[in-house]
């Protein structure tokens, strides 16, 4: 809730709650890196009985690519875009270093973001940090 503070008995720590706490059809905000103020609304759509206990997360579905991290939320996003789409625009140079050297906001493959998924819940693997480069295509 816009008005909700941390004393709030609407507002949880991530360490406190699970999904299972919540009914199905529940609706609530999540709200990810405060400094950037990226908040998520999550529907509680349905609960599956699962033969086994999962041992990590798997991505199902999505699209369009993630905005790099520490953009500067939805405002610094939107620049971010603007910058990387006009390469005369000064700051292009130093922006698309920024992000890896190459930024498609419309790029998503399930494969590597499942994977990516999975690698972040492990302690001893390092986390990609920028969008793979699209592959070379052969000249014939």
């Amino acid at each position: 809730m816009e008005d909700a503070t941390d004393e709030d008995p609407r507002v949880f720590d991530q360490r406190e709650v699970r999904l299972l706490d919540f009914e199905q059809g529940a609706v609530f905000s999540y709200h990810y890196d405060f400094e950037d103020g990226w908040r998520h609304t999550v529907a509680v759509e349905e609960f599956l009985t699962l033969a086994s206990t999962p041992k990590q997360g798997s991505c199902i579905a999505g699209e369009r690519a993630r905005p790099p991290e520490d953009v500067g939320g939805v405002s610094g996003y939107e620049r971010f875009l603007e910058i990387i789409a006009d390469r005369e625009d000064p700051e292009y140079a130093e922006t698309i270093l920024w992000c890896g050297g190459y930024f498609d906001s419309e790029w998503f493959d399930l494969s590597i973001v499942d994977k990516d998924l999975r690698n972040a819940l492990r302690f001893n693997v390092k986390r990609r940090l920028y969008q793979p480069k699209p592959k070379a295509v052969p000249k014939k």
